[in-house]
């Protein structure tokens, strides 16, 4: 099999031959560096070099890959260049860079690459300028001209361009990536960073001209243009990488598995691992999630260093991580990486003086003999993990004479992504009852898979699918949108209702969501209070601070936000102060058994309890008799929805039934439709 040149030793290759004329470049502009630093305006020229050296020292940067940093230093050196020349600002800004990175112990290789790299960058941009105007030093005369303007802003570009596609590149072979996909990244969140450090040098060298030491009041607006883009470059980080382990997270691990199979030669194979740890939930239960925290960090850490160069590892949520292993030589090459990861997973881990048996379960899938595209490879990884997990092997490879009994449970990918666009994806919507009245006043939109082979498909069997899919996206911008669209011509036909939305862990804690919700909003018209945004109590718990700042943000916008499945999830009194939630849904489990069980009577009692103290409206769901209605009555709970009142039904049978419910009444004349056989339809 022929396979691609191994990630170090491309990097090594490229690497070695950017340092190699880099180098070379730098010590071709040090006797002419140094004669135009003699031959420049005496003080300008060491006030820049003062402040190139500095900067380089003090290492405030715009760091976005291990390979090479924008630092503050940008801006001095390329005002060197403006008034001095070429030579004289490659020679500097070489020199300072070599110090800086041997001061703070860099490796050698690092430090001559850094060196090479803005040789080339200075001496581009340099060559450029020289070619328009005949002298790189553009602001050494007393006027500037429309060419030397127009020579200045090439530089600038040709510094830019050079010095992205250097480091570009290196940060590609790292992560196997395309190098052009990296480079419009690059163009994209760093631009205006460089544009503005540059666009400074020449403020740098008139300040510098009338008087050296006015260059301290620049330091505020540098410094002020260093945080802006640090923020926003940490602000790009959390959107891609998990804030616990500091791993990418599954946006990123499927937009990098995608580029692989882009990436991937005619007979080079791709395998992609799926890890869920076997006993975490006992270690959360019993220790509390601080200690599940550090398990998740040290599992993370583990899992990073098997990955090395070659693999990306990342967390998908919860206790499920996986990786990518691009260039594979077949399945027995994937076991080995499986063996390796399941040895570090296996052994006990040790925290404080508790040793923790975790255990893991494996799955892989190979591209291209497992799937063809990003949907089919994960969902076959899956499948894979969980015959793993059942079979409590370890691992397992992916085998389709394994695979019928969860073919039917488990539909396609590719088809959840043709349903969404087909029309096959419908919402059925159940009424929700107020209890002091027995008015209906709001319903629970819950979406349904309309399947041509396999019928109406519930969302507990498809909606995990989009999760591990990257398919939620899809499934929520189709029920925000169709729910909101029904409420509008509800509320034209004179029915004024709250509608209720559930929202998965992935939705919720994408940066894109909040404005999902409002750009809905003002397409359809609906007032921001009409709309209820659903969470599962688990999501709040599995990272309470995130959660709290995604609902602020969601309640800012005006709509109610409610916690769903209370009960489940072990939610604290803490963590319920801290969100701005306005409902309580108590999970079905509970209400269900609350006429004959003693525990869930208790668990529904509390909970309502619960809601008053803290000015909560309550919701029971799974309300299937008028016993279990009084009961809820007799305790204080809020609203109530299930069978006893409606199962859920689309829009177009239950627009008639709300005319004739949207009216005061009994609880004993509250209008019910027949019950369904299948309960978990709700």
């Amino acid at each position: 099999m022929v396979r691609r040149l191994g990630h170090p030793a491309k990097i090594q290759l490229y690497v070695t031959a950017v340092s190699v004329v880099g180098i070379a470049a730098w010590l071709a502009a040090f006797s002419g560096g140094a004669r135009g630093l003699l031959a420049a305006n005496g003080s300008v020229a060491l006030a820049l070099t003062v402040a190139v050296v500095v900067s380089e020292l003090r290492w405030m940067s715009f760091a976005h890959d291990e390979a090479g940093e924008l630092t503050l230093s940008t801006t001095f050196a390329f005002a060197l260049l403006l008034s001095a020349g070429t030579a004289p600002a490659v020679l500097v800004l070489g020199a300072a860079s070599a110090l800086g990175d041997l001061l703070q112990r860099k490796p050698v290789q690092r430090t001559v690459f850094n060196v090479g790299q803005y040789a080339l960058s200075l001496g581009a941009a340099g060559i450029v300028a020289s070619s328009l105007t005949g002298d790189a030093a553009l602001l050494a005369q007393p006027r500037l001209s429309l060419s030397g303007f127009i020579a200045l802003l090439a530089a600038g570009t040709a510094f830019y361009l050079v010095n992205t596609v250097l480091t570009g590149t290196v940060l590609a072979l790292r992560q196997h990536l395309s190098i052009a996909s990296v480079l419009r990244q690059d163009v994209v969140v760093h631009t205006f960073t460089y544009g503005v450090l540059l666009a400074l040098a020449p403020a740098v060298v008139v300040v510098a001209s009338v008087n050296a030491g006015l260059l301290a009041l620049l330091v505020l607006p540098v410094i002020a243009v260093y945080r802006g883009a640090r923020t926003s470059m940490e602000k790009d980080h959390l959107a891609l990488h998990d804030a616990l382990t500091e791993l990418p997270n599954r946006r990123l691990f499927l937009e990098r598995l995608a580029s692989e199979l882009r990436m991937a030669g005619p007979e080079e194979q791709v395998a992609v691992l799926i890890i869920d740890l076997d006993r975490f939930k006992e270690v959360n239960d019993a220790l509390g999630h601080h200690m599940g925290d550090r398990v998740l960090q040290m599992v993370g850490a583990d899992l990073q260093r098997a990955a090395g160069a070659d693999a990306l590892a990342a967390r998908l949520g919860g206790d499920e991580f996986a990786m990518v292993l691009p260039g594979v030589d077949g399945a027995d090459d994937a076991v080995r990486m499986a063996k390796a990861v399941l040895h570090k997973l296996t052994s006990p881990i040790e925290i404080d003086d508790l040793t923790l048996d975790i255990g893991a379960s494996l799955g892989i899938a190979l591209y291209p003999e497992h799937g063809s595209d990003v949907s089919t490879v994960m969902q076959h990884a899956d499948v894979a993990m969980y015959l793993a997990k059942d079979a409590h092997g370890g691992y397992e490879v992916y085998s389709p004479e394994r695979d019928p009994q969860w073919r039917q449970r488990i539909t396609s990918p590719a088809d959840l992504r043709r349903a969404a666009e087909n029309g096959q994806l419908v919402l059925h919507y159940q009424p929700k009852a107020d209890m002091r009245t027995g008015r209906v006043d709001g319903v629970e939109a819950l979406v349904r898979w309309q399947h041509p082979e396999y019928g109406m498909v519930p969302p507990d069997e498809f909606i995990p699918l989009a999760e591990r899919a990257g398919l939620i996206g899809v499934v929520t911008s189709f029920v925000l949108d169709t729910a909101l669209a029904q409420l509008q011509q509800w509320r034209d036909d004179g029915l004024d209702l709250q509608v209720a939305i559930n929202v998965s862990v992935q939705s919720l804690y994408d940066q894109r969501f909040p404005e999902m919700v409002q750009q809905a909003l003002h397409r359809w018209s609906v007032p921001a209070e009409r709309v209820v945004l659903e969470i599962p109590e688990c999501t709040v718990m599995a990272d309470p601070r995130r959660a709290a700042r995604v609902v602020a943000e969601l309640t800012a916008i005006g709509v109610t936000m409610a916690i769903d499945d209370f009960g489940t999830g072990a939610a604290s009194l803490a963590s319920l102060r801290q969100l701005p939630v306005s409902e309580l849904k108590i999970d079905n489990a509970f209400v269900l058994g609350m006429a004959t069980d003693s525990a869930d009577a208790t668990v529904v009692h509390s909970t309502i309890d619960l809601g008053r103290r803290f000015g909560l409206s309550v919701v029971a769901e799974g309300v299937e008799s008028q016993r279990v209605w009084q009961l809820l009555e007799r305790l204080g709970c809020d609203q109530a929805q299930g069978f006893h009142i409606s199962r859920p039904l689309p829009a177009d049978q239950l627009t008639p039934w709300l005319h004739n419910n949207l009216k005061p009444t009994t609880n004993a004349e509250v209008v019910r439709l027949p019950k369904s056989s299948t309960r978990t339809a709700v």
